[in-house]
């Protein structure tokens, strides 16, 4: 096979991928507000349409908050707890802050119940 053919097939397979991760990327940002597939944003309830967008934007639902084992600046929810105990499932208690304050907020919102005979005092 010629090299210039072989050039050609990957330019287009290129392109074909880079369409195709446009497109996801595209539904992925646009999904969560918008289920019926219009590429029109509709305001949550309650938002002013003449507002500028927030930061709760889908990108910021896509994205996560923070990389790090740092404890939060703010405490978590109870559905967010659940997330980050999911996350940083491979984490110890003891050496990630994330880890701690989301365990112990399960504890708080009573979804969890520790184990006290493993719990060191």
């Amino acid at each position: 096979m010629p090299t210039w053919l072989n050039l050609l097939f990957a330019a287009v397979a290129g392109i074909a991928a880079i369409a195709l991760l446009a497109s996801v990327i595209a539904i992925a940002v646009r999904w969560p507000d918008d289920q019926s597939g219009s590429s029109t944003a509709r305001p949550a309830p309650g938002d002013d349409p003449a507002s500028p967008p927030s930061t709760g934007d889908a990108a910021s639902r896509i994205w996560p908050h923070s990389w790090t084992h740092d404890a939060p600046d703010q405490p978590f929810t109870a559905d967010e707890a659940h997330r980050e105990m999911q996350v940083h499932r491979t984490c110890r208690l003891d050496g990630c802050g994330r880890k701690a304050v989301a365990f112990q907020t399960l504890i708080d919102a009573g979804r969890v119940t520790p184990d006290t005979s493993r719990q060191p005092h």
